[in-house]
């Protein structure tokens, strides 16, 4: 599951060999350690997404909880402007659903 949040983007999968365990990935490291900072993060170099935790799912819910219950906002890029490079690839996913949302309004 891809979760874009205010404090940045993670995917969000059950782990391989540990049934009561995710893995939350990141492309970049701050998100893992605003929302989850008493895990180590894991930095392997050769994979897309270079930075991992290795959580149990008790531990990931109230945070996903907590973001929906502070959420305040109408709009969320321009929540995000203060992280301009975040907000200028949440503007490129922006458009990709955009142009996928016309496409398919046509089939």
């Amino acid at each position: 599951m891809w979760i874009f949040t205010t404090k940045g983007f993670v995917s969000i999968a059950q782990h391989k060999r540990l049934p009561e365990h995710f893995q939350v990935k990141a492309r970049v490291s701050s998100p893992l350690q605003e929302l989850w900072p008493d895990n180590e993060i894991e930095v392997i170099d050769w994979a897309d997404y270079r930075f991992r935790i290795t959580i149990e799912k008790e531990e990931v819910f109230p945070v996903m909880m907590q973001l929906l219950e502070s959420l305040d906002y109408s709009n969320f890029k321009h929540e995000c402007h203060e992280m301009k490079e975040y907000q200028s690839a949440l503007i490129g996913v922006w458009t990709e659903m955009h142009a996928y949302q016309t496409r398919m309004e046509t089939d």
